[in-house]
This record gives structure tokens, C-alpha cells and sequence, in this order.
């Protein structure tokens, strides 16, 4: 039945997310197996997992950037909101919430965030913009449908807004030279190997580079 479920659910989901899903039933099992007593065996682990898809690792180039940014056919508060992901890796959602009030000096507290709330440092760049730029004024789906025009109208293939939180964490170990932990406080992730895994895909000739001038 679960290996029916499993293949059933793949026709319309990704199998990360049905990975997800099936890891709430294996969690159910072990709670009822260990926390309340009941003699059952856990069918999850009897069948075979989807593969996860290898995590994303688009780039953006200066040429991608430079198009956004000087056309004056895209508006002054989505630059703003892709400065402000370039220099925070924030999530839309996150992004979308930030509210005057959240501002405290050089920090900035998320209270809606995917996994916890939690309080990340500010560049001088994101205070400056913050300053002057807010409300935010646009909804997450307003600003994932505003970047996917964006995008159409100058011909970036395979973005994502997404990869905005991407790019802003790799520069933060390639340009900023933080650390793993440094990093892991402002993207909220919980693991540091996820972070590694998922976003630590520096370029090969920026590494060198770095190496260089050691």
C-alpha cells in the first residue's frame, strides 16, 4: 500500500517532496512503535525511497545582472527587492514580511521564516536600501510573478528567484569570507552539512583565485 502511495504521488510531486511525506509516515510509525507501545513494524522502511534530485547551482553572471538592473522597464521596487536578496539571501516569503518595526540598527528579525524565527546581520548595502525602500509593499506570489516577467523579457533561462538565495550565500563565502557557521546564521539552516551541500558550490576559479593571493 505505501509503495502504491509512493508511486501514485510521484505521477504529480517531486520526489523530494514525496521523500517529505513519506518521512511524516515512517515518523508516525516510530512514534506509535516507541512512544506508545504498539507492536507494529514501520512498511516505510520495507520499500524503496525516490532519488532526490541533485540541489540547483545556478549562477547568476554580471551580464544577467546588469540587464535587470538598468532596464527602466523593470520597476524601482523589484530592483530594490533583488538588491536586498543579493545582499541578505532572504526568501520571498521572508522578504515580503520585513516590516519597519523588525529593524533594529544593523540587524533585521525574520518572525515568519520556513523553519524559526530568527534575527540576521545586515551589510551596509541592506541597511541603506531598507532605510529607504520600505514597506515592501508586494506579496511573495506578487514577487515571484514580477521576476518570472523579468526574466522572460531578458531572455535568463533557468532562473529562479530562489537562486537569488543562492547566489547571496556563495558570495558570502567567496566575497565576504565567512565561515560555515557565519553563513548558517543568517540562512537559518538548522545543519551545516545542508549548507555545505546545497550552497557551498564556489567556482573553481574563484578558489583559485583565493588561493592565489594566500
Amino acid at each position: 500500500m505505501i509503495a502504491q502511495y509512493r508511486d501514485r504521488s510521484l505521477r504529480s510531486l517531486k520526489s523530494s517532496s514525496v521523500n517529505r511525506r513519506l518521512a511524516i509516515l515512517s515518523h508516525l510509525f516510530t512514534i506509535a512503535k516507541k512512544e506508545w507501545g504498539y507492536d507494529v513494524v514501520n512498511p516505510v522502511l520495507s520499500i524503496r525511497r525516490p532519488t532526490n534530485p541533485e540541489p540547483r547551482d545556478r549562477r547568476f553572471t554580471e551580464e544577467e545582472l546588469e540587464k535587470i538592473f538598468s532596464c527602466n522597464r523593470t520597476s524601482p521596487k523589484m530592483k530594490f527587492i533583488i538588491r536586498l536578496a543579493l545582499e541578505t539571501g532572504l526568501r520571498r516569503t521572508e522578504l515580503a514580511s520585513i516590516k519597519v518595526e523588525n529593524i533594529k540598527g544593523n540587524t533585521l528579525k525574520i518572525p515568519v521564516a520556513k523553519i524559526k524565527p530568527r534575527t540576521i546581520p545586515l551589510t551596509p548595502e541592506a541597511v541603506q536600501l531598507l532605510k529607504y525602500n520600505l514597506p515592501i509593499g508586494m506579496s511573495s506570489n506578487a514577487i515571484r510573478l514580477a521576476w518570472v516577467r523579468i526574466c522572460r523579457r531578458h531572455k535568463i533561462e533557468d532562473a529562479r528567484f530562489h537562486d537569488l538565495r543562492h547566489e547571496a550565500l556563495s558570495r558570502f563565502f567567496e566575497v565576504k569570507n565567512l565561515n560555515v557557521p557565519e553563513v548558517q546564521l543568517i540562512s537559518g539552516h538548522l545543519e551545516p552539512r545542508t549548507l555545505m551541500r546545497v550552497y557551498a558550490n564556489l567556482r573553481p576559479q574563484d578558489l583559485a583565485n583565493k588561493l592565489a593571493k594566500l
